[in-house]
């Protein structure tokens, strides 16, 4: 089964100098964006998003029960 309630909390750009700030890259690949990358890009190179979702609620032992016909 999938998600039900699924929403979308906010959208947040993330930039060149927000990657800077984790151990994820490598100095040498931060370098690389730098000059790959145009620099009005630098700023918005993704957005960051929250998302939250509920799993549907399992149907209760007497619900299954009573459609078995038992």
């Amino acid at each position: 089964m999938g998600f039900e309630r699924i929403e979308t909390h906010g959208r947040q750009p993330f930039g060149l100098a927000d990657l800077t700030r984790y151990p994820l890259f490598a100095p040498d690949f931060l370098d690389f964006l730098r000059r790959a990358i145009p620099p009005e890009r630098h700023a918005e190179l993704v957005f960051a998003l929250l998302v939250t979702a509920r799993k549907p609620e399992a149907p209760r032992l007497a619900e299954q029960t009573e459609s078995q016909g038992a």
